[in-house]
């Protein structure tokens, strides 16, 4: 039988964590000029983070980047921590990107780093320094409670989505 959970090590999960974060902020705190850009902006960000772990979609997909990301800093350290968010800030301030775009990037990034720090391994959120940030008693990747998550995350967004958009 054909296995139908989404785990987190296939971006699934994150990706639509970025949606739900981008969905949350439209419906409770503000609006962006361009929805479009906004929410490529949210994948891309949710993803982004993963460049550093070989098995990820992203890491796939730029597999040079990734080999040299994860061979000098490993998995959930450098690209997952609030040096990496400092840093991006300040490479669309010297690209100038559209704002929309740089949001949702940002946002999709954060998402993706709060849902690594529920799981049981966390993330070096303050890397260099090496403790890791996770709740207690963290979720396991690919279990139960985050296939449940996963169908939260779907209701989550059609909500907010009918709320802002119908």
């Amino acid at each position: 039988m054909k296995n139908l959970y989404f785990p987190i090590n296939q971006g699934k999960t994150h990706i639509l964590g970025g949606i739900a974060a981008g969905t949350l902020y439209l419906h409770y705190a503000g609006s962006v000029d361009e929805d479009v850009l906004f929410f490529g902006g949210l994948i891309f960000g949710a993803m982004v983070p993963d460049i550093d772990h070989t098995g990820s979609k992203i890491g796939r997909a730029v597999p040079i980047i990734d080999d040299m990301i994860s061979s000098v800093f490993g998995h959930r350290t450098f690209t997952h921590s609030l040096l990496f968010l400092i840093l991006g800030y300040w490479l669309f301030h010297i690209f100038s990107l559209p704002e929309s775009l740089e949001f949702g990037i940002m946002l999709g990034i954060i998402s993706h780093i709060f849902l690594d720090m529920l799981t049981v391994d966390g993330v070096k959120l303050l890397w260099p320094l090496k403790t890791r940030v996770s709740i207690p008693f963290g979720v396991k990747t690919g279990g139960l409670f985050e296939h449940s998550f996963f169908l939260l995350l779907i209701l989550l967004i059609g909500y907010t989505g009918y709320q802002i958009y119908l």
